[in-house]
């Protein structure tokens, strides 16, 4: 029951960043800058070392490794790119549209992570305590982010804040199904090896090709760029805090 009560203190974490996002939805192109970074930063700094350092353990090579990771990028992009951009012409000028609904994709994908993040607190209790507490701190501190990426992905994309909210709830359910599923199945360890590579690949499509540029459209260059890498900082602070 452990790994149940952590993953209810993620739930508390996750509410907590979606619901500073949302208070701040006035300043949403600053936040969408700070957000981009850390979507960015979080496969770089957080996922991509520890799927590396699993699959070292597991005997599985880098290189596929990095096929997950494009395969993470090229799903959300397909299902980005094609089912939620619709080209319009009118009078000889042609447009691409965006749909409300296409931050549906991304948010989905972050609660997904929140659920793997849950099955990971399970994973860590099965191998012992101090392992399960140690990612349980890890998944406490970075969900505070996943909450801010879920309503600022969604807002930025046009959706209501009611629907912004849903979104939100159900990131932070997300890890409590998680741990609760460890409670009954026992997974392979190895396989978090192919996970965290492919989220990652998502997050880096999210942050690199959704925020990023309208980050920088909106915002004057220099507050785009000291809110991007502030966004890097904050998860590279935690990531190395979270590892002494």
């Amino acid at each position: 029951m452990d790994a149940v009560i952590f993953a209810a203190a993620t739930f508390f974490s996750t509410l907590g960043g979606g619901i500073v996002a949302a208070k701040l939805s006035d300043r949403l192109s600053f936040l969408t800058a700070f957000v981009s970074g850390i979507l960015i930063a979080v496969p770089l700094f957080d996922l991509l070392p520890e799927a590396l350092k699993i699959a070292r353990s597991a005997q599985i090579s880098q290189e596929q490794i990095m096929y997950a990771v494009a395969a993470g990028f090229l799903s959300l992009f397909v299902l980005d790119r094609y089912f939620s951009v619709h080209r319009i012409c009118e009078g000889g000028i042609c447009r691409n549209i965006r749909h409300p609904k296409a931050a549906l994709f991304g948010a989905s994908e972050l609660s997904l992570h929140s659920f793997m993040d849950g099955i990971a607190i399970g994973l860590g209790f099965q191998v012992d305590y101090q392992a399960g507490l140690i990612v349980g701190m890890a998944v406490i501190a970075h969900d505070f982010s996943d909450g801010m990426n879920t309503v600022t992905v969604m807002l930025c994309a046009g959706s209501s804040r009611k629907t912004s909210f849903q979104m939100l709830i159900l990131d932070a359910v997300a890890p409590v199904l998680g741990a609760l599923c460890t409670l009954f199945v026992r997974l392979p360890q190895w396989y978090l090896a192919y996970l965290l590579p492919f989220f990652a690949g998502g997050f880096l499509y999210l942050g690199a090709s959704d925020l990023l540029p309208e980050a920088h459209e909106k915002n004057p260059p220099l507050v785009s760029l000291v809110s991007t890498v502030g966004g890097f900082l904050v998860i590279f602070a935690i990531v190395r805090a979270l590892q002494r």
